[in-house]
């Protein structure tokens, strides 16, 4: 049996920063509807920047999952 070493430590690098960069994105769109919320709760006018935020960084974090779910599921090749 031969393990091709680098394609395993690629794979593990790749992995790891894509769900490292996934955590801190959902993150950071749950740190922006939370500025958002207490912006509403103090009768003051929400930042269109936040809502922007979070909406971009949920889309992005709904891409990542179907082309994750595109990638396992053969039926999609």
């Amino acid at each position: 049996m031969h393990i091709k070493w680098g394609a395993l430590g690629e794979v593990a690098i790749v992995s790891l920063l894509f769900g490292v960069g996934l955590a801190v994105l959902f993150s950071l769109g749950i740190s922006a509807m939370a500025r958002r919320a207490v912006a509403i709760d103090n009768n003051k006018q929400p930042s269109v920047m936040d809502t922007g935020v979070a909406a971009l960084c949920f889309a992005a974090c709904f891409a990542a999952v179907l082309y994750g779910l595109y990638l396992i599921i053969p039926q999609f090749h």
